[in-house]
């Protein structure tokens, strides 16, 4: 049962990392984009993090609509941000946060519901 265990926490964290949402957060490429008035999302995540498990599917499918197209997806680590998280008032993992022209528009915190998620994203068109 301890192997299963094993297997089954593993398998978790692969899929964590595999398929988390964006690509891994660069300051220099969100100041360009926040000086080119790019919309932004920032999709703070940690390996270990169900609900950012959860919320990865809904991301990665949104990354993909054409509605998007023109944001850039970005993929925060929780456990080695801790500057850029207390910059950005962040104090748990599965946020997601997004910008508009450098100014943020607007945030949730553990939302796993396409729907929400999606009028989020649109805050920032």
């Amino acid at each position: 049962m301890k192997i299963l265990i094993k297997i089954f926490f593993s398998l978790f964290l692969f899929q964590s990392i595999l398929f988390a949402a964006g690509k891994p957060y660069s300051q220099a490429e969100f100041d360009k984009l926040t000086k080119e008035g790019k919309p932004i999302v920032l999709h703070v995540h940690a390996k270990w993090c169900g609900t950012c498990a959860a919320q990865d599917p809904i991301l990665n499918s949104l990354i993909k609509s054409p509605e998007f197209k023109n944001f850039t997806f970005y993929n925060v680590d929780y456990d080695t941000s801790k500057d850029l998280l207390k910059t950005l008032k962040v104090s748990r993992q599965s946020a997601i946060i997004v910008f508009k022209q450098g100014k943020e528009q607007g945030r949730s915190l553990g939302d796993t519901k396409e729907s929400s998620i999606k009028e989020l994203l649109k805050k920032a068109i």
